[in-house]
């Protein structure tokens, strides 16, 4: 009898606990049909999802953007005062033009850096240079925005370092202000970014 409740009893665990593996898979969130992770872990730093949303023009969704940090924020200036590492992650829905987004970077690097901006031309130039060589995301491809404290700024699309590492945390701060600064490409996005969506 102790036998057969003892096997019963593991059997029931073992069903309970795959359909609660099952479960948690299923809810794992997407948007536009990309899975979102809850944390990711780079250079031996968990970061947290503090939000992700999708970027659309009229009835087309165009990408997903998602915002990695080692701890939550709820403004912009928060997280770049948060310590460690920090990622942005694009992926492409559709094909996307990179002019609006080198655009919106340079006013951004513009407008808020005024007094130092002779320090900062060779990182813009720099990066308007490497997005003029890609014009456009293809459907599916993945850029990453990273900050690493001990290197600097990287951009990697398709998992490829594009050009060099960039050491002033302004242009960043420049780059993901594109969707998360005031002059923004999508308040919505902003919103969902920081947490609010």
């Amino acid at each position: 009898m102790n036998f057969s409740y003892q096997s019963f009893a593991s059997l029931w665990f073992a069903v309970a606990t795959a359909l609660l593996s099952a479960s948690a898979h299923a809810q794992a969130p997407e948007f536009g049909g990309v899975k979102i992770e809850d944390s990711i872990t780079i250079y031996n730093n968990t970061l947290l999802l503090n939000g992700a949303g999708v970027s659309s023009v009229g009835k087309n969704k165009m990408y997903v953007v998602q915002m990695y940090a080692k701890q939550k924020f709820a403004t912009l200036d928060e997280m770049m005062a948060a310590p460690g590492p920090k990622r942005l992650v694009l992926t492409a829905l559709r094909e996307v033009d990179t002019a609006p987004i080198v655009k919106n970077f340079n006013r951004n690097l513009e407008d808020g850096n005024r007094a130092n901006m002779a320090a900062l031309v060779p990182g813009m130039v720099g990066i308007g240079d490497l997005f003029k060589a890609k014009r456009t995301l293809s459907p599916g491809e993945v850029m990453t925005l990273d900050w690493i404290p001990i290197y600097g700024f990287t951009i990697y699309i398709g998992g490829k370092l594009q050009g060099v590492a960039y050491r002033q945390p302004e242009l960043y701060k420049a780059a993901v202000s594109v969707w998360m600064g005031e002059s923004n490409l999508d308040p919505k996005v902003k919103d969902a970014l920081l947490g609010k969506g």
